[in-house]
This record gives C-alpha cells, sequence and structure tokens, in this order.
C-alpha cells in the first residue's frame, strides 16, 4: 500500500501494484492507524453483545452490512439496525457491548 486518504468519510486506499479485481486485501491489525474517539474499525463491532436501552439482549453482531445511507448492525437474532447515532447510543468495546435506543427493534 502507497498510501491512503479520506473521500466522503470513507478510506481511500492507493496500492503500489496490480491486483486481481475480487482479490482479498487484507493487513496486520497492528499496522492499522488508530482510531478517532468514537470511531471503529467494522471488524471490532462483530461479536459485540446487542442490549437495548432498558436491558433486553438483542443479539450479538454478526456482519457490518454497507447501505447507501448508513451501515447496518446484523445481528445473530436476525435483527437489523441502522448504525446512526439516533439508535446506536454507546460502544464499549472493553465490556464489549454496544447499547441501542428502543424503539429500532421489533417487539
Amino acid at each position: 500500500m502507497v498510501g491512503s486518504k479520506r473521500s466522503g468519510g470513507r478510506p481511500v486506499i492507493k496500492l503500489d501494484r496490480e491486483v486481481a479485481r475480487g482479490a482479498e486485501l487484507s493487513i496486520p491489525r497492528a499496522d492499522l492507524p488508530p482510531t478517532e474517539e468514537h470511531e471503529y474499525y467494522a471488524f471490532e463491532l462483530v461479536g459485540l453483545a446487542v442490549e437495548e436501552e432498558g436491558g433486553r439482549e438483542l443479539g450479538q453482531v454478526s456482519e457490518i452490512q454497507p447501505g447507501i445511507a448508513n451501515d447496518v448492525l446484523q445481528l445473530d437474532s436476525g435483527i437489523a439496525l441502522p448504525l446512526v447515532d439516533a439508535c446506536v447510543l454507546q460502544i464499549d468495546l472493553e465490556s464489549l457491548r454496544i447499547l441501542v435506543a428502543r424503539g429500532f427493534a421489533p417487539s
């Protein structure tokens, strides 16, 4: 990798060699730039328990799906939650937990 920059809030990476379309690109975690406060890499959220205000457990994050307006937390329970401030109130990597607002998950 030669360098990177941000475009529309998403990182853009310039490679120093040709790669086949669809090839998996990876770098060691230790080589990732540190995140700012309230910024997370998608892989850090996978596996976290998701809890609604009031204590109702909703499931664990199984994947982050990119969306047009925002990314989506896909839970192992089948629930999909928008990754937006109105929904996601707190992400706590130390306690492996995401707190979400009421009203976004089905009852």
